[in-house]
C-alpha cells in the first residue's frame, strides 16, 4: 500500500485493513477516515513525549513504536514495543490527560492518525462511534497491564 496519498479513500482503506478497528461499523470508519492523515516517522524520531498534550492518536501500520520511560540514573527504558496493528495515544479518551510516556520509532514508521479534538467531538456526537473506541481502547489497556505484569513477574518473581 503507498502511504503518500491522503486522499480519505486510502486513509479509509487503511483503517479498515488494521486490526484495532477490525470489524467496526463501516459509517464510524469513513468518520474516522475524515479526520485522519498518514504520518511519517523516520527510525529514532519521536513521535511524542512525556508531558505533552495528547493530540494525535496513531494507528501503527508499519514499523515499530517504543514505548520509553525515565529511569533515574540509567538510560530510558522501553517498556513496550507496538507494532503494526497496534495504536498509541489514547490518553485523550480519558481526560486529556499529557503523554505518561515517550514514544519513539523504532524503525521507519508509518502511522495513520487522528487528530483528537475532532475525534472527541465525533465521539461526543455519535454514542456508537464512542462504544466502539470505549471497547476497543479498554482491549489495549487491559493487554498493555498484562504485558506490565509478566515484566513485573519477570523481574520480582520468585517461588513460595
Amino acid at each position: 500500500m503507498s502511504h503518500d496519498h491522503t486522499d480519505a479513500s486510502d486513509l479509509r482503506r487503511a483503517l479498515g485493513d488494521h486490526a484495532f478497528f477490525a470489524g467496526m461499523d463501516p459509517r464510524h470508519l469513513d468518520t474516522l477516515a475524515r479526520m485522519a492523515r498518514w504520518s511519517h516517522h523516520p527510525a529514532h524520531s519521536w513521535l511524542a513525549h512525556a508531558g505533552d498534550p495528547p493530540d494525535w492518536f496513531h494507528a501503527v501500520v508499519e514499523g515499530r513504536v517504543g514505548i520509553e520511560i525515565d529511569a533515574p540514573g540509567r538510560a530510558p527504558l522501553i517498556v513496550a514495543t507496538l507494532h503494526p496493528g497496534d495504536v498509541v495515544g489514547w490518553s485523550w479518551f480519558v481526560g486529556r490527560e499529557p503523554w505518561q510516556f515517550d514514544v519513539v520509532a523504532l524503525d521507519d514508521v508509518v502511522t495513520v492518525a487522528m487528530d483528537v479534538d475532532p475525534l472527541l467531538d465525533a465521539c461526543a456526537s455519535s454514542e456508537g462511534l464512542r462504544h466502539e473506541l470505549t471497547t476497543r481502547l479498554l482491549r489495549v489497556v487491559a493487554s498493555r497491564l498484562h504485558g506490565t505484569r509478566m515484566q513485573l513477574v519477570n523481574v520480582y518473581g520468585s517461588e513460595r
